[in-house]
Order: C-alpha cells, then structure tokens, then sequence
C-alpha cells in the first residue's frame, strides 16, 4: 500500500509530525489553489491539478520513473521484474479469496477490547483481520516475528519517522528469522518466498515482510482515522460534530470509506523521478527532477470538490471516482492492495458502531506524517481509566 518517496518528505519540511508541520501541509494547499502547478523552492515540480496529475502518473509516454519501495529490499535493492510480477498475482489472488466482512469484523472487536497507543492497536487489529489471508495465522512463531514487525518496527517509522540504530538492526535480524520460517511454512506462498534463487537469505524474509505491509499499512492507518472521526471533534482541519458524524452510520458505507479516503489520505503524496525533460502545463519537468502529486492538498483542493472541507459521503452518489481521488496513485504505479483496502475499509464501516464505546484520549494535537498520513497521537483506555502501553 506504500508509495512514498524521500521527496514528499522534503517538500513539506522534512519531519512533520508537530503543529508546524501541519502548518506547512496546509499552506501547500493554499498554495495549490493559487497556483495548480509550480515549481517548489527545493526544485520538485508540484502538481495539483486533478487532469495533469492523473495524465502524469498514466504516464503512457514513460517519462518518469518509478521505483517502488513495497519490492525492495536491504540498500534499495529492487526485486527483478519478473518475481515482481508473481508476488503482484499472488497478493492480488489472496486478496480476492479474503472474507472481507468476516476480516473487517475481526478488526474492530480486537480493536474495540484495546488499549494503549492507539496507532498500534489499530495497525494490530488490521493485521490479525488479514493473517489467514497472508498464510501465517497456522505459524505462531511467524505470526509473532510479524506482530513485532508491525507493531514496533513499522510504528517507530509511523510516528517517529525513522529508525535508530537499535531498531534498524533489530528489523535486519527479524528479516532474516522471517526467511528462515518461510521453509518451513505450508501457506500457499509464491515460490520467490520459498525456496533460494533470485531472493536469498533475508532478501526473502524483508519482501515477505513488505507484502504484510502492503495490505495492513494503510488499512491501520485508516482504522486509526475512522477511530478519531468517531470521537475527536476537530480533525486535520474538518469538523466532525452533529451532522457530520452522523453520516458516518446515515451514508452508504462504499460512500463513507471513499470519503474517509478523500480527507485522510493514507499516502499524503506520490513521487516521480522526472527521466525525460517536458512539460507540464506551465512549468517544464527537467530530467532528475522530481514530479510530486500532493494528494491531500488534491483531495481538498476547491476547484475539485464543492465543499472540499465537509464530511460528507453524500457526494460520492453522483460521481463515484472523480479524475482528483487517487490515494492509491494511478497507472503503472497504482497500490497494488487499493481494491481489497476500498472493500476492507467499507466492511469496516458496517461495523463502525461497536467502535462508538472506544474510550479515546487525544495525546497529540497534529496528525503525523511520516511514512503515511495519519492521525494524531492518541491513546486507548480501559473502562476503569486506564490504559496500557507508552501513548
């Protein structure tokens, strides 16, 4: 699910998980709407108009580049074509056997008897909704080795943005306890996982280990926003009183997971190398440029959307994908998982209300964008007033 490059992070400051941050997020689309298309004061071309980005990442002339991190593995090493093409069917195969009702009930009830930070529990609960599903719900010792991968080591990335030196080398040995599980684990897993060839040693346990994330990263995150639409009445810039709420169990729930995915996009913004000098409307993308496509600013943008900072799933009735939604990217680059996540999120919002019990305390007062766009700190607490766990 994962679409982010190193530049995304630079155009909105670097590290933006405090109020200033936000600020900055924010006074890009302001920005977006004066000017559709500009060049950055770091040099990445900016593309905020729905048409050109979309005509951007179709790319049909190949004029960009696009280097996948989801099939990377050790210094950004990418995995050969071919083997991408197989783990590509094979997660697309499970994804289309998966119960996605029954995954996202499971979601919510482990969610719904949580508590501590609630980043983690919701990433926790979207990745036990899903383990029959990536073949290691038979395989305790692999479920864990997953478990700690989701729950420490892709949440240090989500709220903290990097890794220290510990938790890096702790991921290297997990990937390759992970490769070694992988021989003896009887799920229905592409050969590229099995057996030594192209992807050997912990190369293996890294690329099975981003296969986990390409389908739970977004889905927690999503959950997560869900949970604090649900109690938080003011978030990331929309009011979430009265009426807005309500349409969270009055809309459609296809209707309400498209907006959920409109205001909170998991990926703040896709990026591209520029391979080949052209133009992009007014502004000409030089080769090793960077072409960034802010999706949030996009998804807010009010030439795109009547009422663009309203709630409101009502909108999806008469258009139900407009040419400025892709928060799963589009083209060659698109989200591998963004049908299943469109299904999941939708199943979870038929079971939104058990979640309306949530004891939810705001910790942090600004969503965090690292890897992904997500929400603010909070923390889960036990009908006693308690919760376990760092916030």
């Amino acid at each position: 699910m994962l679409d982010k490059l190193p530049v995304v992070g630079r155009l909105l400051g670097g590290r933006v998980a405090d109020d200033a941050g936000w600020r900055r997020m924010e006074a890009l689309l302001r920005k977006c709407e004066r000017r559709p298309v500009h060049r950055a004061w770091i040099g990445d071309v900016v593309v905020c108009d729905a048409a050109l980005a979309r005509r951007a990442l179709l790319d049909s002339e190949g004029r960009l580049q696009r280097r996948p991190s989801v099939w990377q593995f050790g210094r950004g090493q990418a995995v050969p074509a071919a083997t991408v093409t197989e783990l590509n069917r094979w997660l697309h195969g499970a994804a289309a056997r998966h119960d996605v009702d029954t995954a996202a009930r499971i979601a919510v009830e482990r969610l719904a008897a949580a508590s501590g930070d609630l980043h983690r529990a919701c990433l926790l609960a979207a990745l036990e909704s899903v383990a029959g599903m990536l073949g290691f719900d038979r395989h305790p010792e692999l479920a864990a080795a997953v478990q700690v991968y989701i729950g420490e080591v892709f949440h240090a990335k989500l709220v903290d943005a990097r890794l220290d030196d510990a938790q890096a080398a702790r991921a290297k040995a997990l990937a390759s306890r992970v490769a070694a599980m992988l021989d003896g684990c009887d799920a229905d897993l592409p050969p590229a996982l099995h057996t030594d060839g192209v992807l050997v040693g912990a190369a293996r346990g890294e690329v099975y280990l981003h296969a986990v994330l390409s389908v739970v990263g977004a889905s927690g995150v999503m959950l997560a926003w869900l949970a604090c639409a649900l109690h938080i009445d003011e978030l990331a810039g929309i009011d979430m009183r009265g009426d807005a709420r309500a349409r969270l169990f009055a809309g459609k729930p296809e209707h309400v997971a498209l907006e959920l995915l409109r205001l909170w996009p998991p990926a703040s913004a896709h990026g591209r190398r520029v391979l080949e000098d052209h133009q992009v409307g007014p502004v000409e993308a030089l080769r090793d440029d960077d072409l960034v496509i802010p999706v949030f600013a996009l998804h807010r943008h009010r030439d795109a959307w009547p009422e663009a900072r309203i709630f409101s799933p009502q909108r999806w009735q008469d258009d139900p994908r407009p040419t400025a939604f892709m928060p799963f990217s589009a083209g060659p680059g698109a989200c591998i998982g963004s049908q299943f996540e469109i299904r999941w999120l939708a199943a979870v919002v038929r079971h939104a209300a058990t979640l309306r019990t949530l004891r939810l305390v705001q910790v942090g007062r600004s969503p965090r964008a690292n890897t992904m766009f997500s929400p603010p700190l909070c923390r889960l607490e036990t009908p006693s007033g308690t919760a376990t766990g760092s916030p």
